[in-house]
């Protein structure tokens, strides 16, 4: 009969984690894209939830796949937190580069996310509505001034793009002040 193991510390860091990404996300959204606070933490729940949901599945997938010592060594981090042994030099490197094509992944998935939200609830608040001060009905040379400061329509990709970076580098410092922390506690033991 098999055990249960559940990762609690990894479940709580990944809740940590959800919660600041679509708080900041939220924020770039309503900035970038002119849209309600409200539509915009619905969106960010929606494309974080969407994201987290096939990165934990594609990582189940492809971990049967992976060799007995990596597979180890990564069910050894997520359940103690740390490696069972010290990595080699040569993985820092590979982390480095999956963690670059997990952010890609990341800012596609929820690219996606958006687009598919936008087609499912069938509106469009991304397209800004003119002001009553923009119409006028005989523009004069102030008129023609104002015309030509025109705010651009919003671009969901870079808003999706600044909303992606701005979360992975708050997780990212988390994870370091993390690292930190638990690097002092060994040194002081």
């Amino acid at each position: 009969m098999k055990e249960l193991v559940l990762p609690i510390e990894m479940v709580l860091f990944q809740f940590i984690f959800l919660l600041v990404a679509i708080a900041l996300e939220a924020r770039v959204l309503h900035r970038k894209l002119r849209i309600e606070r409200k539509t915009s933490v619905e969106y960010a729940m929606s494309m974080n939830f969407l994201a987290a949901g096939i990165g934990w599945s594609s990582f189940f997938l492809f971990e049967d796949f992976l060799p007995q010592t990596l597979k180890t060594q990564l069910m050894s981090y997520i359940f103690f937190d740390r490696p069972i042994s010290p990595l080699p030099r040569e993985w820092n490197s590979a982390i480095i580069s999956i963690g670059v094509i997990m952010f890609f992944a990341t800012f596609l998935i929820k690219l996606i996310g958006l687009q598919l939200l936008e087609a499912a609830l069938q509106n469009t608040p991304l397209q800004p509505t003119p002001s009553p001060k923009d119409i006028r009905k005989r523009p004069g040379l102030i008129g023609r001034r104002n015309q030509v400061i025109v705010r651009q329509e919003p671009n969901p990709a870079l808003a999706v793009l600044l909303a992606n970076a701005y979360s992975y580098s708050a997780i990212l410092l988390i994870l370091v002040l993390r690292f930190l922390q638990f690097n002092s506690l060994n040194f002081a033991l």
